[in-house]
């Protein structure tokens, strides 16, 4: 054998089972698609999900694995089996001291409400990804793991019904125990087709976030079908609302607008969490809305030194600044009118019904109380002077793919019928079955993949030392 473990994937969850597999005993050898190590994690904002950490006690936060566990499993409805969220919950406080050690910095003020449980569980690492996956390889380099860049995985090698190793760039390795940490496949039009049909139905408006990271293509899902493997979670995943003018992940609605869908009612609080708000959008007729604004809160709202930044690593979106709405008006693509009722037969959207509900609301933005969705708000705008906006969103950004490969409560990956496939584990978002049909919050992206990393690595090289005992 070449080596103990294979890891395929140099992203937080293949750097993570890297790791651990080599601080215990293993021989590890992380072959990499890309020109770089980091995947989805390094283009990430740094924040990790979890809960009954230090660093929630330091900042005076009463949480625990448990209540996170409840929350996880009511908001997902029980669709995730709850072995595997349990790990995902009792994990988390363990990593985050494992990324303390390895120099990350999560500062207790920093430290975000980032789902919408009421619970602040979202822990802002300084460095952001970057700084996460740096920390990772410098360990993963400490502990003796070679690493081989350019090396796209295009076969596993299956002997006997057993994977024992992989073709990658011409080259043949073997391992007694190969790891699956591709990631997501939010670059292939194929796959997105195949296991998220609701993204799909987009066509041309999808952008996913992965587009950065080029080989997010969902290989590791087809490695491990090629093997036997089954994949669950189809039509799961997240994704965030976006007028989609800048490539770019713009997750927020515009907090200072009134938000309809087509039918000219209000459906959202305006300031609703990314981890919910895509969702509802795509509920809606035609799956799209529309901010409603005027412009005497374009000029205000929308200024530079306005624009929201909801994390300490957020630049800012785009999309929403001044003279980024001014010239998608000339565009076409932002309706404008001198009337209400203007306004909506431009923007194709009931006009009583737009008008009802832009009475409603401006009524609520004298006293900035609004006790229908109970938006909270920096400043409620009214909307009363012309010119009015129209501005379409769509809930069609990929940022988080549930679909993909099911494995054991250790990271075994299973195949049809329930039984692991002999030497193939997984971890991170190649898997289909840990995330759910909802997501939690920001930051369990980082989780999930660590966690799960992790699991395989150890799960592998306790697997690989039993063998030659």
């Amino acid at each position: 054998m070449d080596f103990d473990v294979i890891v395929i994937g140099g992203g937080g969850a293949g750097l993570s089972a890297a790791c651990h597999a080599a601080r215990n005993g293993a021989s590890v050898m992380i072959l990499e698609a890309d020109k770089m190590l980091g995947g989805a994690t390094a283009l990430a904002g740094g924040v990790v999900y979890a809960a009954g950490t230090r660093v929630q006690r330091d900042a005076g936060i009463v949480d625990s694995p448990e209540a996170m566990f409840q929350y996880m499993m009511s908001l997902n409805q029980w669709s995730i089996r709850p072995a595997l969220a349990k790990i995902m919950c009792e994990g988390g406080a363990s990593i985050i001291d494992w990324l303390i050690e390895l120099g990350n910095e999560f500062p207790p003020s920093a430290i975000v409400e980032s789902g919408v449980g009421g619970c602040p569980r979202g822990h802002q690492s300084i460095g952001a990804g970057i700084g996460i996956v740096q920390s990772l390889a410098n360990d993963a380099g400490a502990n003796g793991v070679e690493v081989a860049l350019g090396s796209r995985v295009s076969e596993l090698i299956v002997e006997g019904g057993r994977v024992c190793g992989v073709r990658a760039a011409g080259t043949e390795l073997r391992a007694k125990a190969v790891i699956v940490t591709t990631g997501g496949f939010g670059n292939s039009l194929e796959m997105i087709k195949r296991l998220w049909p609701t993204a799909a139905a987009h066509g041309s408006r999808v952008y996913s976030f992965y587009e950065k990271v080029p080989f997010n293509m969902g290989d590791g899902i087809k490695l491990g079908e090629s093997a036997g493997a089954n994949v669950t979670g189809i039509d799961n995943g997240l994704l965030v609302c976006s007028p989609n003018f800048v490539k770019d992940t713009e997750a927020f609605l515009p907090d200072w607008a009134m938000v309809v869908n087509r039918d000219g009612r209000r459906f959202i609080a305006e300031d609703a969490s990314y981890a919910v708000s895509g969702y509802l959008v795509n509920e809606q007729p035609e799956m799209r809305c529309f901010a409603i604004f005027d412009e005497p809160a374009l000029a205000e709202a929308c200024a530079d030194e306005n624009v929201v930044k909801h994390y300490i690593n957020d630049p800012g979106s785009e999309s929403w600044r001044v003279n980024v709405i001014r010239r998608h008006v000339e565009t076409g693509r932002v309706k404008v009118a001198d009337s209400i009722e203007e306004l909506a037969h431009r923007a194709d959207i009931s006009a009583e019904a737009l008008r009802a509900s832009l009475d409603r609301y401006n009524e609520y933005a004298k006293t900035g109380d609004d006790p229908e969705f109970f938006k909270k708000t920096k400043k409620m705008y009214s909307f009363r002077t012309p010119p009015f906006y129209a501005l379409e969103i769509r809930a069609s950004t990929i940022v988080s793919c549930h679909a993909g490969l099911d494995i054991d409560n250790f990271g075994r990956v299973l195949d049809a019928n329930g039984r692991s496939v002999p030497g193939l584990y997984a971890g991170g978002e190649v898997l289909g079955c840990t995330m759910g049909r909802r997501y939690v919050g920001g930051g369990i992206g980082i989780a999930n993949a660590l966690i799960f990393g992790r699991l395989a690595g150890l799960t592998a090289a306790a697997d690989v030392h039993s063998a030659a005992n």
